[in-house]
C-alpha cells in the first residue's frame, strides 16, 4: 500500500505541476471565462463478451478546460510541424488504469499460448486545437503527452483481486505472471475531420474521418478511421471520449446549448509496431506472445446530452490482436461528462 501511495501522490503532484497557470501570449488570452468538464470513464469486458479476459478493465478520471495551454505543452506542440495550435483550443488531463489478463484466469501457471497479466497506471495531458471551421466542415487536432507505469507498482492485480471479491466471484490465481515494472511514455498525434452535409430537418448526421499516430515504448502504431453519427443538434459536441487506443472525441459539450442525442458508429484500422501488453517489457525477460501487426476496432452506441450533464453508452468490438488468440475481444464502454459552471 505504501508503493500504491507513492505512485499515486508522484502523479498527482506531477499533475498539479503540470497545471499549473501560465503566462500565454495576447493571441492566446481568452476574452471570456474558460469552460471546464469533469469525466468518467469505465470500460470492461463484462459488458461486451461477458467474460474477464484481454482488455479487461480501463478507468479513466478526466479534467478539460477550454483556453491557452501550458507553456510546457505549448512548446511540444510548436515542435510539431504537423500539429496545428490556434486560440480556439481546450487542454485535458486524464489519470487512468487498464487491467489485461489471458482467457484462462483460473491456471496459477503460466499460460504460455495466451497474453501476459499486465497493469497500466498512467497520467496524460492532452492539448486541441480547432485548426478549420466552415459551414458544412471543420478541423481538430489533437495532442497528448502520456506517462505512467507499467508492472506491479500499477497495482491492477490488487484492483482487480479486491474487486471481484467484493462482488463475489472468482479471482485470477495468475497475477505472479504480470510483466515487470517498467515506467511508460507515449506521445500522441491526431487530426479529425468534420463533415455536416446540410440538412433542414430536425435530425442531421456527421461523418468524421480521421488519422492518428502513438510513438513510445508502450504504445507505438498508424490509425485510420471514421465515425458516422445520427440525431440533433450534432454541432454541440465532438463525440464521447475513449481509453487509447481508440476512436478520438472529448469530454466536451456546449453548455446551454439545446439538448440532443445521437447514434453514432464507426471503425478504425491499427498497424502496430508495438504494444507492451502483448510484447512483454522493453528492457527485461517477461512472458510475450506473437502480436498482429494489423487490428481494427469497430464501435457504436448512442449519446444524450441534458443541460450539464452528458451520458455515452457504448460497445467496442476489437479484432485478434495475437497469433493464436481464439476469439475476438469484446468489451463495452460507459462515459459520463459533467460541465461546471
Amino acid at each position: 500500500m505504501n508503493q500504491l501511495r507513492l505512485l499515486c501522490s508522484s502523479i498527482f503532484l506531477l499533475a498539479a505541476i503540470m497545471t499549473a497557470p501560465t503566462v500565454s501570449s495576447g493571441e492566446e488570452v481568452a476574452l471570456e471565462k474558460p469552460l471546464e468538464f469533469y469525466s468518467l470513464q469505465l470500460e470492461n469486458d463484462l459488458w461486451g463478451s461477458g467474460d474477464d479476459r484481454f482488455y479487461t478493465h480501463g478507468t479513466e478520471l478526466s479534467y478539460l478546460r477550454t483556453g491557452a495551454p501550458p507553456s510546457w505543452l505549448a512548446a511540444i506542440a510548436d515542435v510539431l510541424p504537423f500539429f496545428h495550435r490556434t486560440s480556439e483550443s481546450a487542454v485535458g488531463y486524464s489519470v487512468g488504469q487498464a487491467i489485461f489478463t489471458p482467457s484462462d484466469t483460473d491456471s496459477e501457471a503460466l499460460v504460455s499460448n495466451d497474453r501476459p497479466y499486465a497493469g497500466w497506471l498512467y497520467f496524460s495531458a492532452g492539448l486541441a486545437s480547432r485548426v478549420e471551421m466552415r459551414p458544412t466542415s471543420e478541423t481538430i487536432d489533437g495532442l497528448a503527452v502520456t506517462l505512467g507505469m507499467v508492472g506491479p507498482s500499477a497495482h491492477a492485480d490488487n484492483v482487480q483481486t479486491e474487486f471481484h471479491k467484493l462482488i463475489d466471484v472468482d479471482v485470477a490465481r495468475g497475477w505472479d505472471h504480470q510483466l515487470k515494472d517498467e515506467p511508460g511514455v507515449i506521445l500522441t498525434y491526431a487530426r479529425k475531420w468534420r463533415h455536416f452535409p446540410l440538412n433542414g430537418g430536425p435530425r442531421q448526421w456527421e461523418w468524421s474521418p480521421h488519422l492518428a499516430a502513438s510513438v513510445g515504448n508502450v504504445y507505438t502504431y498508424g490509425a485510420a478511421g471514421m465515425m458516422v453519427r445520427w440525431g440533433t443538434n450534432l454541432r454541440t459536441d465532438i463525440g464521447p471520449p475513449n481509453i487509447r487506443p481508440g476512436f478520438p472525441g472529448a469530454p466536451f459539450f456546449q453548455p446551454g446549448a439545446k439538448s440532443n442525442w445521437y447514434l453514432f458508429g464507426g471503425i478504425e484500422g491499427r498497424a502496430v509496431a508495438r504494444n507492451i501488453f502483448l510484447d512483454g517489457n522493453t528492457f527485461r525477460d517477461s512472458h510475450s506472445v506473437d502480436r498482429k501487426p494489423l487490428v481494427a476496432d469497430v464501435q457504436f452506441g448512442v449519446a444524450f446530452h441534458v443541460d450539464s450533464v452528458r451520458i455515452a453508452i457504448s460497445n467496442v468490438y476489437r479484432t485478434r490482436e495475437f497469433k493464436g488468440q481464439d476469439e475476438p475481444a469484446q468489451y463495452g464502454a460507459i462515459n459520463i461528462t459533467v460541465f461546471t459552471d
